[in-house]
């Protein structure tokens, strides 16, 4: 099972003098319980790749499968399949509408035709996971909220869904430090659970270490790269040509293996990368 993207074209303002392609031929194909990082600068199509997952652009030419279901066919089980796909867009707080976090979180499940009671259940393990305590925000009006509790909110909404597909478009955008961290920890918590597969897009690689097993970079409307982050963190030209970075922590290791030490270079997290220095370093001194 799995969402197909087959050789996807798609075109803005098609047919006027400002006709332009987002997306080029794009084929892809993401493994249900993958965690998929998508990774592109502004423009690069990133985003108009994400609203074609479940259904709310449809391709210029192409197609888009969900667990082999054509999405935008006229055939049976269409809006199941895209209702399996729940997408985050960037700065969700600005989908907020209702008068009470509780209600702006049950929006969804009620509209499924779920019962109150297995509503009520959701919203419950919906702010459980984005750390909002039920008894102290449910009342409360999202709008009260700070920016990084709005955000929670907001993914709690969609996570109350239940989707087996969840897309988050630049989910960090405009966070302060602590609200990106924990916001980060509660994306790798609910795809540790193993039930949702993770499709997270973002221009920064430093929010993609250490979660996504695989990284795919966009640049003007096209792939450039697929592949393991250890190996996407080494093409320092693609990253830089589609406006990217490797992240620091990557950064730091090349500085120390050109200036220093002969280090690794695929560490994804700081205590495998301070192995690494102390074990080229304990090499070093042996053989001096």
């Amino acid at each position: 099972m799995a969402i197909e993207i087959e050789n996807v074209t798609y075109t803005y303002m098609k047919k006027t003098p400002y006709e332009k392609d987002a997306l080029k031929k794009i084929t892809l194909k993401i493994e249900k319980g993958s965690f998929v990082a998508v990774a592109g600068h502004t423009g690069s199509g990133k985003s108009t790749l994400m609203q074609h997952l479940n259904g709310l652009i449809a391709p210029s030419s192409g197609i888009v499968k969900v667990d082999g279901v054509n999405i935008n066919s006229k055939g049976k089980g269409k809006i199941k399949a895209r209702r399996s796909v729940g997408m985050v867009f960037q700065y969700p707080e600005t989908q907020l509408f209702e008068e009470t976090v509780y209600a702006d979180i049950a929006f969804g499940p009620r509209n499924f035709g779920l019962a109150e009671a297995a509503v009520d259940k959701r919203v419950k393990e919906a702010m459980a996971f984005v750390s909002l305590d039920y008894a102290q925000y449910k009342d409360v009006s999202p709008f009260a909220l700070s920016g990084g509790q709005m955000r929670r909110v907001a993914i709690a909404g969609i996570v109350a869904l239940k989707p087996e597909y969840l897309v988050l478009d630049e989910p960090t955008a405009g966070l302060d430090p602590k609200a990106k961290h924990d916001l980060l920890k509660n994306i790798k918590d609910l795809y540790c659970e193993g039930n949702t597969t993770i499709i997270m897009v973002s221009h920064n690689m430093d929010d993609i270490i250490g979660l996504a097993g695989r990284i795919v970079v966009l640049n003007d409307g096209q792939i450039v790269a697929d592949g393991a982050p250890q190996e996407i963190f080494m093409e320092k030209e693609i990253l830089t040509s589609a406006g990217l970075r490797a992240p620091h922590l990557t950064q730091l290791l090349q500085k120390i293996n050109e200036k220093a030490l002969p280090v690794k270079l695929d560490c994804l997290n700081v205590a495998t990368a301070a192995d690494a220095i102390c074990a080229s370093y304990r090499r070093r001194k042996k053989n001096a």
